[in-house]
């Protein structure tokens, strides 16, 4: 009975492999294949789209954009009135933040 070795890729190597994948001119089936990679794994991560790179890019601070608070026409002072902001991500995740 001949057994396999199962192999634990990260995130940045299944990132790389798709890079290969879209680069050949092969399908699925046969890029797994050529490569020695199980076919269902190659689905699985291929479905779950950019989440294979979500929890390894490393944000730095110019990923970030500025955001000028601007009182409103009513009020000119946002320490007066505060502010507020809420942002909905993905999965139903949001994030509140309130200065009063």
């Amino acid at each position: 009975m001949k057994t396999t070795q199962r192999i634990r890729r990260s995130h940045a190597q299944w990132r790389e492999i798709f890079t290969q994948f879209e680069a050949s001119s092969l399908s699925a089936t046969a890029f797994c294949k050529q490569h020695g990679i199980a076919y269902g794994s190659f689905m699985r991560w291929r479905a779950r789209g950019d989440a294979a790179t979500r929890h390894t890019d490393h944000v730095s601070a110019d990923d970030w954009l500025p955001i000028q608070l601007t009182a409103g026409a009513e009020d000119d002072s946002l320490t007066a009135r505060g502010w507020d902001i809420e942002l909905a991500l993905p999965g139903g995740v949001q994030l509140r933040m309130r200065a009063l």
